[in-house]
């Protein structure tokens, strides 16, 4: 099978099944096809997007290049007196790690258990929940910068916030590296009372783009959407759950421009209500879109 292929439907590429079509798609299998992608996208003055498991992302039409990193795993794992450190590639899905932990019965990571993410998404977008994120976890980021130059920089050399991170602004994800210690008590009944929370209050059997808004300052997106009676609105084939108020669904054939119009309705009606901006977590991405990127 050759790197690049053309015309390649997205629509199966993310958790929410809306998208369009890419014009060029690529699955790399190594760092070499990674390094391939790139120049194939300098060399035309093509936008390059690295897709991971497309859990927080939607996507329209993409007139250049989708990297998908569904082919780029692999796990290391070495141990000492207390730590584990596990190397992944950026296309290891997520729950492997917390499954290592859980087994290991490792501190912290496992809160971020029913991610249906890869490491690399993960890092990118800093993801957390119950009071854990990403970049606690890291030690360190080897990454391809657009330049082409192969960087391996310590967790404290980046700059990580809030559902935020360098990448892919600095690069594509290559491998991160994890500091794991044992817990000093069992973390399985946490680990299954976090499970049947998730189970209970999140649409974990619905076409689902994960939290579609950051949480704002003391507060919630969830209840406020839900205060202002966004909780089971729908445009189209698309809507707010009737589970949880800050996850979107897709109840069928949704379309990207459905998804856009319930976002901005979204924020005009917590805006109006409460005065609060809502900043979006889920990626809404397009050729024209600022969460693509130009590689030159």
């Amino acid at each position: 099978m050759k790197l690049i292929r053309e015309r390649e439907s997205l629509r199966k590429f993310t958790t929410i099944r809306v998208g369009g079509e890419a014009k060029y798609f690529a699955t790399p299998k190594s760092v070499e096809d990674i390094v391939e992608c790139i120049k194939f996208a300098r060399d035309r003055h093509l936008p390059l997007l690295v897709l991971g498991g497309g859990s927080n992302t939607v996507l329209g039409s993409i007139e250049g290049l989708v990297v998908s990193t569904a082919f780029l795993r692999e796990i290391q794992v070495s141990r000492s007196d207390r730590y584990f450190v596990i190397e992944a590639m950026g296309g290891t899905p997520l729950k492997e790690i917390v499954a290592m932990a859980v087994k290991n019965n490792l501190e912290g990571i496992y809160k971020l258990l029913g991610f249906p993410a890869t490491v690399g998404g993960a890092v990118s977008m800093n993801a957390g929940s119950f009071g854990v994120e990403m970049s606690e976890f890291l030690e360190e980021v080897e990454f391809i910068s657009w330049d082409l130059e192969v960087k391996r920089l310590k967790v404290w050399e980046l700059d990580f916030g809030y559902r935020s991170s360098p990448f892919p602004a600095e690069g594509f994800i290559c491998r991160a590296v994890f500091k794991l210690k044992a817990a000093d008590t069992p973390v399985l009944e946490e680990y299954k009372r976090i499970r049947a929370k998730r189970k209970k209050t999140q649409p974990i059997n619905m076409p689902t783009s994960g939290s579609t808004f950051k949480n704002p300052a003391d507060s919630f997106a969830g209840a406020l959407l839900e205060k202002v009676k966004m909780k089971g609105f729908r445009i189209g084939d698309v809507g707010f759950s009737t589970v949880h108020a800050n996850f979107m669904v897709n109840y069928g054939e949704a379309k990207v421009e459905d998804v856009k119009r319930l976002i901005i309705e979204a924020k005009r009606r917590v805006y109006e209500e409460y005065g609060v901006k809502l900043e979006e977590e889920v990626k809404v991405i397009e050729s024209s879109g600022s969460n693509g990127w130009q590689v030159l």
